[in-house]
């Protein structure tokens, strides 16, 4: 049996977060902490002091869950925390004539059979990031809905690790495995550890602080630029969705209010590695840049990502400029005045509770759980078998923000293959979203009566309780294979700019202008959205007979650990 202490944190304007202290720092803990939530956590610890169990994280995939038929979706996602200051390291500032760095992404599509069919595919985009000295490669989503990098550690035993490349701490000379306060381990010491639950998935890891170089290519570290940071390595991972693809982990791009503390946003180690007008010359911009290909799209027109500032060829038009919504959050939100199908307003954004949540880990749009139904009815149409649903006729999907709107016609919407009347893929994001898949496939297979076979939309529905709202939608691979987008982390805002690719290039030159012609691709559900995150405090000064690198099943009866639950 193990004792299990969490203190519930509460702010006046309802829930915040769940927050543990480590016993390492009481004092900077109760330094944070105001008269009142101080006397709300002394209340919220009587009352759970006692044998607790763990709850499951709700809207997380079971790790190593078989059962389970694979679905076509993948959400990375997360929610806000606070956490120990993590120890302030030493900063090396990159030369900032470097900036920005441009990544190409390697676009990955998986086929999702059902029999001997192949009815939908998912898809994810990885670059290639150099770990450590001397260099270890790997190839990692990047994440603007999650905050962490998070590789798999060469002590992982499982499946999912073992298909991957493994980071080895100990073959790096710059290396230093850290508790999460930042505080070196010490030998025979056990480490502190993380569960990160992501929409699709979950990893559980452990902390060290090393060097991560970017731009120079798998192999090729001369050419690249590093930055020190904290990576969770991952001890345990799920099957899916890290068995399904090649990519071997995640590099988070959240705001700062996602990452366990400052110390392991990737920005803010750039921010601070910084030395704004050295040597005559300007630091890099906080700002990146993500480009999204289609899957017809040629090679001259591969993905990439720009890290510290964006790249103006990606985009046909001037990047109009959305302010980020809730930032305590930690997620590239914006707020949605209005959503319209066809020539129709729907309802759902009146009451001002909608937002977007933009997700380069998401492969399809969110839609709120409870309004699956009516999108699925209303952005369908009848189909042949063999048909390419894009050319379908269907309405636009247009999601209205501060001073412009963006629009997405079938082309970008829909799945390019048909499916069965009333089949709905992909189990969404979050709870309770059994009900309301089945409620879309009725919804579904009531549109169009008549026909075996059906074109939908490539949606999945959301329910991320109430911290985030009823109303939240995921602006994932769909809308970003349409709009080149740009992630001001200084500023807090969110620009979007059609993306330089042939259809909407047509589409502008039907209007006199210039556009594209992106096919978006036949890919299927999943989002690396961070949706929970828990951290397991070792207590100090006790220590263990084992190091680190273990699973956490292989040492959870050897200390009562204080867990920080989100």
């Amino acid at each position: 049996l193990k004792l299990t202490l969490t203190h519930a944190h509460f702010s006046d304007t309802g829930y915040h977060h769940l927050g543990a202290f480590s016993p390492r720092q009481p004092n900077a803990f109760l330094a944070r902490t105001t008269t009142m939530q101080l006397a709300r956590l002394l209340v919220a610890s009587a009352t759970l002091l006692g044998l607790l169990g763990t709850p499951p994280v709700a809207g997380a995939a079971p790790v190593g869950d078989d059962a389970l038929e694979e679905e076509d979706e993948v959400s990375m996602l997360q929610r806000p925390l606070v956490a120990p200051p993590a120890a302030a390291a030493s900063r090396q500032p990159p030369a900032a004539s470097e900036w920005p760095i441009l990544i190409p992404l390697q676009r990955e599509s998986v086929p999702i059979m059902r029999g001997s069919k192949v009815v939908s595919h998912k898809t994810s985009y990885a670059g290639a990031i150099q770990v450590g000295q001397p260099a270890q490669d790997f190839r990692v989503v990047f994440d603007t809905g999650s905050a962490h990098i998070v590789l798999p550690s060469s002590t992982c035993k499982s499946d999912s690790c073992l298909e991957h490349r493994r980071y080895n701490v100990s073959a790096s000379a710059g290396s230093e495995p850290i508790n999460v306060d930042g505080t070196t381990v010490l030998p025979e010491e056990l480490c502190d550890q993380v569960t990160i639950g992501y929409g699709t998935g979950e990893v559980t890891g452990e902390f060290a602080r090393d060097k991560v170089c970017l731009g120079g290519g798998l192999g090729d570290i001369g050419h690249a630029t590093c930055v020190d940071v904290t990576v969770v390595m991952a001890v345990e991972m799920s099957r899916q969705p890290f068995k399904s693809f090649k990519f071997d982990g995640i590099f988070g791009l959240s705001l700062d209010a996602l990452a366990i503390s400052p110390e392991f946003s990737f920005f803010n180690r750039v921010a601070g590695a910084s030395t704004p007008g050295g040597r005559g010359r300007a630091p890099p911009a906080l700002q990146f840049g993500v480009f999204l290909a289609g899957a017809d799209s040629s090679e001259d027109l591969g993905s990439e990502i720009a890290l510290g500032g964006y790249n103006g060829k990606r985009t046909l038009t001037p990047l109009q400029w959305a302010p980020v919504a809730a930032q305590q959050m930690g997620y590239w939100q914006v707020h949605i005045k209005a959503v319209r199908i066809g020539n129709r307003t729907l309802d759902i954004c009146k009451d001002g509770s909608c937002r977007g949540i933009v997700d380069t880990g998401t492969s399809h749009l969110g839609v709120p759980g409870n309004r699956l139904g009516e999108f699925s009815s209303a952005l369908v149409a009848d189909a042949t078998e063999g048909q390419d649903c894009r050319t379908a006729y269907a309405p636009d999907l247009e999601i209205v923000l501060e001073g412009f709107t963006l629009s997405l016609s079938p082309k970008n919407y829909m799945r390019p293959l048909p499916v069965q009347k009333g089949m709905v893929l992909g189990r969404g994001v979050g709870q309770n979203v059994g009900s309301e898949r089945a409620g879309a496939r009725d919804a579904a297979a009531a549109a169009g009566a008549g026909a075996a076979h059906a074109c939908a939309a490539k949606i999945m529905p959301v329910n991320l309780g109430a911290a985030l709202g009823p109303n939240v939608f995921i602006l994932g691979e769909p809308l970003l294979h349409r709009y080149y987008t740009v992630y001001d982390w200084q500023e807090k805002r969110i620009g979007f700019g059609l993306s330089a690719i042939p259809q909407n290039r047509e589409a502008l030159a039907l209007l006199g202008q210039e556009q594209q012609h992106e096919d978006e691709d036949a890919e299927e559900i999943y989002s690396f959205m961070q949706v929970t995150l828990t951290v397991l405090v070792r207590p100090r000064p006790g220590r263990g007979s084992m190091d680190c690198g273990g699973s956490s099943s292989d040492r959870a009866a050897l200390d009562a650990p204080t867990h920080l639950e989100l």
